[in-house]
């Protein structure tokens, strides 16, 4: 009953197999999508990061300075 419950329900979420002369080739494209997407991933967080240090580091630089509590 688990195992066809569980069958039933991997079932809904997996991509239907392409068929036809170039079922093979589609599955070789899709895979390689994939696997650049992985890859690419940690490399699109990093610059996201760099741009968010350097544009915080901007405004620490430009931003006004206080005046000193003795000098008025």
């Amino acid at each position: 009953m688990i195992d066809t419950t569980r069958h039933t329900a991997e079932s809904l979420f997996r991509r239907p197999a392409p068929e036809g002369s170039n079922a093979a080739k589609l599955q070789d494209i899709r895979a390689r999508q994939i696997l650049r997407m992985r890859e690419r991933r940690p490399v699109e967080r990093q610059q996201r990061l760099e741009n968010r240090t350097r544009s915080a580091n901007l405004l620490t630089l430009f931003a006004r300075k206080e005046p000193a509590h003795g000098a008025v």
